[in-house]
């Protein structure tokens, strides 16, 4: 003999499920810390693309500076462009620096 038992709705169940697996990645995250602070499967690659484009633009930095000192020397084009050139340079090779600089400033 069979015991027939009404069926569960699927959104009932669907929503125990959720709850559980929920109730689950809770109770791993605070019983193994180190899954909750993982780190970013992306960090590593975006670090050395970070490295390599530093790598490639300092040379360009560099020329671009010249040709932009030449122009003005020669009256081409306004100092300010130059003096906008290299801030503009400083800014963006010093960005990590900064940013660095600015979150201790706020205790972040």
């Amino acid at each position: 003999m069979t015991v027939r038992t009404a069926p569960e709705t699927p959104n009932r169940s669907n929503a125990v499920n959720r709850r559980l697996w929920g109730f689950f990645a809770a109770l791993v995250a605070t019983v193994f810390p180190v899954f909750a602070m993982a780190s970013n499967p992306f960090q590593t690659g975006a670090t050395g693309l970070s490295a390599d484009t530093l790598a490639m633009l300092t040379p360009l930095a560099g020329i671009a500076i010249m040709a932009v000192g030449l122009l003005a020397l020669f009256g081409r084009i306004h100092w300010m462009w130059l003096v906008g050139s290299i801030v503009g340079i400083v800014l963006l090779f010093g960005s990590d620096q900064i940013v660095t600089w600015i979150r201790g400033l706020f205790g972040v």
